[in-house]
Formats: structure tokens, C-alpha cells, sequence
């Protein structure tokens, strides 16, 4: 275990060769590196709030610790927010990265066992070594799904949830990239051939890292290990973008705006001690108009919730865990108290 350290907080590298990931039919590494963010004066068998900070489509967990121009990374902002006047927590930075550059955080037979792997393998391995007296997720973009979904999925596991520009209203964060990413698919060939083409280059175009993402969410939304070209079905026709209505529902029945509709997930997302969301307001993907409508299905649920709108869009905003980091702590700490 590596360590390195702020004058807060350590960051240790845990590596673990998962089960769960083992043949995965992506080829993927089953060895994965979490960093676990915990304060340098508290012993790891204390128990503290842990939070679980999920990437956005194309991370590692890893990456928030890079040094980007005008940015301070997470282990210096989590000793910066302590300061503050932040209580002390731990944060879990896991990677979930595959060759088709994300997860969505869930179970795909195509993509792996990613909501097993987070949740029943390595949540265990990392508390092993460091004790908790409550959990958060939070996460950006896909990881914002990541973390609504997760506490939906394992409710039993988390007491908070904030989601920075979640995947949601997915007619219109999803269906506007379906055109051009076809596009570029088809000058390739087709979907393997773009794959393969797409591993191969050095230099990848946001174009070409759009129509990997559409590749990606069918993976996740509709697999499908019966098709010869790519084991996945597709909610558009690549010819003639007509809709298979059959499967935009497989799409559909994940999209936080449906979910929220079952009693099951009101009940789940009333209990939490904290349901915190936001978007900026100049969002790429409309992911603002998403939250305002969550946002306004909360009330009419009556379920309590803080959120936002702020003045950005959709890239560059780590600075939100400024907001959600301090509530989230606040949170745990109020229910471990």
C-alpha cells in the first residue's frame, strides 16, 4: 500500500484483483487501484463518515489526484475544506473504467459486474482496514447517475447522496448525440471497427468520444450477447434514426425521472439524511433542465431535497465538491451523533 500525504490527510493506493471483474467479456483488468483519503491524527480502526466519490464517464478515481492547470486536486481540497471547518471524514476514490470508457456504475454482462464489484467486493475490503460509522456517494456526470442509482440499488448501504450533473431526461441528454456519433461510427465501418480503430489512435477527437459513449450506454442500458456484430441493441436504427421503442424503455427504465415515480425509490431517497443535487445552467448535455424537473417531481413526492443551479456548464467543475463535500459531512456526522 502506497501512501502519500497532505498535512491533513493521507491518500493510500489499495489494490485489489477482483473476482468479480474475472473474464470479463471487455478483456478489462481485474486489478484495480482505490485511493482511500483518510485523516493523518485519526487511526484507520476509528470509525469516521466515509464518502464514496464516483468519476464521470472516461475516469479513475486515481485521476482526482492529478494536478490540473488552475485546479487543486481532491486530496488538496479535502485538507483545504478541513480547515475550513469541515469535519474529518474518508473519502473512497475507486475506478470503474473499461475499454468502452465507463460503467455507468451498474451490472452489464457486456461491460462487467460493476455495481457488485463497488458494493459487495470492495466496499468490505476497504472497511476492513478502515472503519466507518456512515456512508455518502457522490459523484459527477455518469458518476452522478452512478451515485443515485447506487443508493437506489443498495439502500441499505448509504445515508446521503449528491449528484453533480447526473444522467437524467435521457430524451434529450442522450438522443441530440445519436446522429453524429452514428456518423462517425459508420465511416469506420461499423462498431467493432470503430472500437478497434478507437484503441488504436492516439489522437481521440470529442466525436469520436461521444459515439464511444452512446457505445457504452448500450453496453450498460440494453446488452444484448445474442447480436454477431456487438452484443448490445440500439434504441435508434443506425440507417434511418427510427426508434426501437423496446428497447428505448430498457434505455428509459433507469433515467432518475422514471425511477423516482416508484414508491419503492420515494421511500428509499425520503430516509437519506441528505438528497443534494445540481447543474449548471449553460449544461452541453441539458442535464439543468433534468434536475429542475427531479426537482420539481421531489416536491410534488414531498420528499426533502437542496438543490442548485449555478453559472456553468457541464466540464471543469470539480469546485462544486466545495458544496457537497461540507454537506455531506455534516450530514454524516449529525446521524453518527
Amino acid at each position: 500500500m502506497r501512501i502519500m500525504r497532505s498535512d491533513r490527510y493521507e491518500a493510500h493506493f489499495v489494490t485489489l484483483d477482483s473476482v468479480s471483474l474475472k473474464d470479463n467479456l471487455l478483456g478489462d483488468p481485474t486489478q484495480r487501484t482505490t485511493v482511500v483519503l483518510s485523516p493523518q491524527d485519526i487511526p484507520p480502526d476509528e470509525p469516521l463518515p466515509m464518502i464514496w466519490v464516483l468519476t464521470g464517464y472516461t475516469g479513475r478515481g486515481i485521476a482526482y489526484l492529478n494536478h490540473n492547470p488552475w485546479q487543486e486536486n481532491f486530496l488538496d481540497r479535502l485538507t483545504r475544506l478541513t480547515h475550513q471547518g469541515m469535519r474529518p471524514i474518508r473519502a473512497v476514490l475507486p475506478d470503474c473504467f473499461t475499454k468502452l470508457g465507463g460503467s455507468q456504475y451498474l451490472d452489464s454482462p457486456v461491460t462487467g459486474p460493476y455495481a457488485t464489484y463497488l458494493w459487495d467486493e470492495l466496499r468490505p475490503q476497504i472497511e476492513s482496514s478502515f472503519a466507518v460509522s456512515a456512508r455518502a456517494v457522490v459523484g459527477k456526470s455518469s458518476g452522478g447517475f452512478g451515485a443515485l442509482v447506487s443508493v437506489i440499488m443498495r439502500p441499505e448501504l448509504f445515508q446521503a447522496l449528491a449528484s453533480h450533473s447526473g444522467d437524467m431526461l435521457f430524451e434529450w441528454s442522450y438522443l441530440p448525440d445519436f446522429p453524429k456519433a452514428y456518423q462517425v461510427i459508420e465511416s469506420q465501418g461499423g462498431i467493432r471497427q470503430f472500437i478497434d480503430a478507437f484503441l488504436r489512435r492516439d489522437d481521440k477527437p470529442s466525436s469520436w468520444i461521444s459515439a464511444m459513449n452512446i457505445i457504452c450506454l448500450a453496453a450498460v442500458y440494453s446488452p444484448n450477447l445474442n447480436k454477431q456484430d456487438f452484443p448490445a441493441d440500439f434504441p435508434l436504427r443506425f440507417d434511418t434514426l427510427e426508434m426501437d421503442r423496446d428497447v428505448w424503455q430498457k434505455w428509459m427504465r433507469w433515467d432518475p425521472l422514471q425511477l423516482v415515480d416508484q414508491v419503492r425509490v420515494q421511500n428509499i431517497l425520503s430516509a437519506l439524511q441528505l438528497l443534494y443535487f445540481d447543474a449548471g445552467r449553460f449544461d452541453e448535455f441539458q442535464l439543468q433542465y433534468g434536475a429542475t424537473r427531479l426537482h420539481q417531481k421531489l416536491l410534488t413526492y414531498q420528499i426533502p431535497h437542496q438543490y442548485e443551479l449555478y453559472d456553468g456548464n457541464h466540464f471543469r467543475t470539480n469546485h462544486r465538491f466545495d458544496h457537497s463535500l461540507p454537506l455531506l459531512a455534516n450530514a454524516l456526522w449529525t446521524r453518527r451523533t
